[in-house]
């Protein structure tokens, strides 16, 4: 959908068409989804945020004035939603789901598929140290394949931002694993 095209359903949905919100729900609803699910662990959670997006996005419409695609101010509020989660509940430290990282081994030996899901579970567990803002970044990266474009329109950063942050990210991820880094991204 067009930008025009979505001012002028939220023009009508401010005007009482309510029920046009719907739309944009259907449209946003994947990419609100997977931005949420890049920061907040659990599926559960995600869905839960990725519903308290729209709704506070409903009852906020009035505040959007165009200046941005009506996707960025969504996807803004989706991460910050997000990292709140996130940081609310990584006192309970709730493991990474690992759904689609762990590549299909039924070629290789059982030790060899034993090793490099050990590797898989260590990467993971010292993404799941990271703080919420930063795992996000390097799983909307590497296990989302964003582009450094969608992830600035995303956070509201600059390209240079992203990089650098991606860029210490990495390093620390490095400092975090020793020498078992190049394996697991090897």
């Amino acid at each position: 959908m067009k930008r025009e095209e979505e001012l002028k359903i939220i023009e009508r949905i401010l005007n009482g068409e309510t029920a046009l919100y719907n739309q944009l729900v259907n449209l946003h609803a994947p990419r609100i989804l997977s931005v949420v699910r890049g920061v907040v662990s659990g599926r559960e959670d995600a869905e839960e945020v990725a519903q308290d997006v729209f709704v506070k996005a409903y009852f906020s419409l009035k505040s959007f004035r165009g200046e941005c695609s009506f996707s960025t101010w969504l996807f803004r509020i989706a991460f910050n939603m997000s990292v709140s989660k996130a940081r609310q509940r990584r006192t309970e430290h709730v493991p990474m789901e690992k759904s689609a990282a762990v590549p299909d081994t039924s070629a290789e030996s059982r030790e060899e598929s034993m090793d490099k899901e050990n590797r898989f579970r260590i990467l993971y567990k010292a993404i799941d140290e990271l703080e919420p803002s930063d795992r996000f970044l390097i799983l909307s990266f590497y296990n989302h394949e964003k582009s450094i474009k969608e992830i600035c329109d995303i956070c509201g950063m600059t390209e240079s931002n992203v990089k650098v942050r991606l860029h210490r990210i990495k390093k620390r991820l490095g400092v975090m694993l020793g020498d078992k880094m190049e394996v697991c991204y090897g």
